[in-house]
């Protein structure tokens, strides 16, 4: 038994050893972009096709506001969880993250904050089309913000379902050995 269990221990010692070796000397290359219509702005979609075939670890990133304009500028990245090749695109669907907003960006300092302590608050789709599929649960204080505008419960409603697709420039990267 004793034996069993030492074989056992070194044989996860091994593994682990052997996944954080695989992953030292490894850096993330960005191989695609693509503006919010999903035309390429560069790299090869061809080339990012084979790296999510060979299995390598990818990540997407994206961009709110417009970069000519720092005061309204976000830039996200995130591990691509479930991957799908679909018509030579590549769509990665972000596992689910606690909801999170920015300060206002007039304030001097910038700040993040996680909007409410609900796990699983945000999920979304990114595709190298550029287009977002994105599910959120519904924060009271995004309900009350909206109210505060003047919208009605029904203009809510528009606003959250619109919420659910959208369009962003978009990173593509792979985790390649250098």
């Amino acid at each position: 038994m004793k034996l069993r269990n030492l074989l056992i221990t070194g044989l996860l010692i091994f593994c682990v050893n052997s996944l954080l070796t695989a992953q030292e000397g490894g850096l993330y290359k960005v191989v695609y972009e693509a503006d919010r219509q999903g035309n390429r702005i560069s790299g090869s979609l061809e080339e990012l096709n084979k790296y999510v075939r060979n299995g390598n670890p990818i990540r997407v990133g994206w961009e709110l506001g417009v970069k000519s304009d720092s005061t309204f500028y976000l830039e996200h990245w995130a591990d691509a969880g479930f991957i799908t090749l679909h018509k030579n695109h590549v769509f990665a669907q972000i596992n689910s993250i606690y909801g999170q907003g920015t300060t206002h960006p007039m304030m001097e300092t910038p700040a993040v904050f996680l909007t409410n302590g609900k796990p699983h608050g945000w999920v979304a789709v990114f595709g190298t089309t550029g287009e977002v599929k994105q599910k959120f649960e519904r924060d009271e204080s995004m309900v009350k913000y909206f109210k505060e505008q003047g919208l009605s419960d029904k203009e809510i409603e528009d606003q959250f379902k619109k919420q659910e697709k959208a369009r962003y420039a978009t990173k593509w990267a792979v985790m390649v050995k250098e």
